[in-house]
């Protein structure tokens, strides 16, 4: 691999190859530089706060796809739970698949509820503070 210079190739191109390749061997063959060279472009603040953006915004939208499905796949689950003609055991593992999931969420609402209520009081207090 010919070895370009570190600087030439953007943060950009390495984070497109970062997030493209399972290895940092992988995205520096692909970018054309030296696995070191992208440790020592890690090092650096403005591209680590890149690179986490651009991770954060590819799981932002997986979640987003996957909220999007989310009420088919209880209706799907909740089809199977009702059908009389199904075998009992497959029906109480979707009505128990429906029980985890809820506790679940409902978990994970009343952690993101509290979050914005100290975010909400937090900006409160900072308002005030002027």
């Amino acid at each position: 691999m010919a070895d370009k210079n570190n600087t030439a190739i953007s943060n950009e191109e390495i984070i497109a190859a970062l997030l493209q390749s399972g290895t940092i061997k992988e995205a520096a063959h692909k970018v054309g530089i030296t696995p070191r060279a992208i440790y020592e472009r890690m090092q650096e603040r403005e591209f680590r706060a890149e690179y986490m953006e651009a991770k954060n915004d590819i799981i932002r939208k997986a979640v987003f796809s996957i909220n999007g499905k989310l009420s088919a796949a209880i209706d799907a689950v909740q089809e199977i739970m009702d059908n009389k003609e199904n075998n009992p055991a497959i029906r109480l593992q979707a009505a128990q698949t429906i029980l985890n999931n809820a506790s679940k969420f409902a978990e994970r609402l009343a952690t993101d509820e509290n979050q914005s209520r100290k975010e909400a009081e937090a900006a409160s207090i900072f308002a005030f503070s002027f």
